[in-house]
């Protein structure tokens, strides 16, 4: 949660209609690229690609004196939160507990996403001793069935290794009275899988998870329509998703349905309904050090192996940008269909909306 302090200076970057007097309040961190599933909907490894959609880069993995002066910028930003994540699956960089001791050392909250399939033992007890804050494990199928039919060509048995490794997770954090990691279920919805999302409550709650998450299908640019939900799957889903949201709040798991419910009211095109903000709020790094605005634009803002964050941060590309998304002006390197940031930049339009009104005249007397 922002402070005060902190909120006035968002605003008063807002006002600038450019640049940003604090943050970033949370990075993404793409730590590999490399991955042993190839989930139906990844705009990185899915099979109805006819091309991976990789950054061009040929980095594999983030080294770790790169991620460590990271840290050091992104402290002196007063950046509070990290997430793990990356074109590929986490839980592969050789270096992962080393990453996670770093963010820790330097005070962040850190998330780690990643496609449980490699939760073990060994893995486990690193989690736990590195008190890795928040685990979201991302399961795009309720069965083994509908395993086969969302990661095609994968074994069906790694829908048995998750929620193994999630049952071992949870026993473990019984074991050492730890509250940490707090473990987040993630489910994105598509049409393969969209009638049985109470399957999913079930899997968050046999497995000893403490939240569960959705998100709706991403069509990135038409690569993936085939996977999106007609109208009236969509109010399906809808009504289904209010059933579950009651269901929940009566029970120990934490969820997200009434932002999920709220972000299918907004539809897909988000770009149409309000300006976008994030710039002012979030960094994505690559595994190379590039810096981009967020993670549905391959726009590049610059690479740390050049400058410091801090030089990024306030930049030509950067400032461009936020006029841009600010604007509304066409951005065509973003993808913002379903916008999982469009919760955010709600809120944040319901309040600055008031304002502005006087980002000319705030603009005028700095130049003065």
């Amino acid at each position: 949660m922002a402070t005060f302090t902190e909120k006035l200076k968002l605003l008063q970057g807002l006002l600038t209609g450019d640049w940003a007097y604090i943050g970033p309040f949370f990075v993404n961190v793409d730590v590999t690229r490399r991955c042993n599933l190839r989930c139906i909907g990844c705009r990185f490894h899915s099979p109805l690609l006819k091309e991976p959609q990789h950054h061009d880069t040929p980095v594999e993995d983030i080294s770790l004196p790169l991620f460590e002066r990271l840290c050091g910028e992104l402290k002196s930003l007063k950046t509070r939160t990290i997430t793990l994540t990356g074109e590929g699956e986490p839980l592969l960089h050789p270096d992962l507990p080393e990453i996670i001791y770093c963010a820790k050392k330097h005070g962040f909250v850190v998330t780690l996403v990643t496609n449980g399939t490699l939760l073990n033992a060994d893995l486990i007890q690193c989690l736990l001793e590195t008190r890795l804050d928040i685990l979201k494990v991302s399961i795009w199928a309720g069965s083994k069935n509908e395993y086969e039919e969302n990661y095609p060509g994968t074994n069906p048995l790694f829908f048995t290794k998750v929620l193994q490794g999630l049952k071992l997770l949870a026993a473990q954090k019984s074991s050492h009275h730890s509250k940490l990691p707090f473990v987040v279920l993630h489910h994105p919805i598509t049409r393969l899988n969209h009638f049985a999302l109470e399957k999913i409550v079930d899997l968050a709650l046999t497995t000893g998870c403490d939240a569960l998450s959705f998100s709706p299908t991403k069509t990135f640019k038409g690569k993936f329509d085939s996977l999106a939900l007609d109208p009236a799957a969509e109010k399906q889903v809808r009504d289904t998703l209010i059933q579950i949201g009651k269901q929940l709040d009566t029970g120990p798991l934490k969820h997200n349905v009434d932002e999920i419910i709220k972000r299918y009211s907004i539809g897909g095109a988000v770009w149409q309904k309000m300006p976008c903000y994030i710039a002012w709020l979030h960094a994505r790094v690559l595994v190379d050090g590039t810096v981009l605005p967020c993670h549905r634009s391959f726009l590049a803002m610059g690479n740390l192996n050049n400058c410091s964050l801090q030089d990024v941060w306030n930049n030509g590309p950067y400032r461009t940008f936020r006029r841009k998304a600010a604007q509304q002006q066409s951005l065509e390197e973003c993808d913002c269909h379903f916008c999982g940031f469009v919760v955010v930049n709600t809120r944040i339009h319901q309040f600055f909306k008031w304002f502005a009104p006087l980002t000319r005249v705030y603009t005028r007397i700095l130049r003065s």
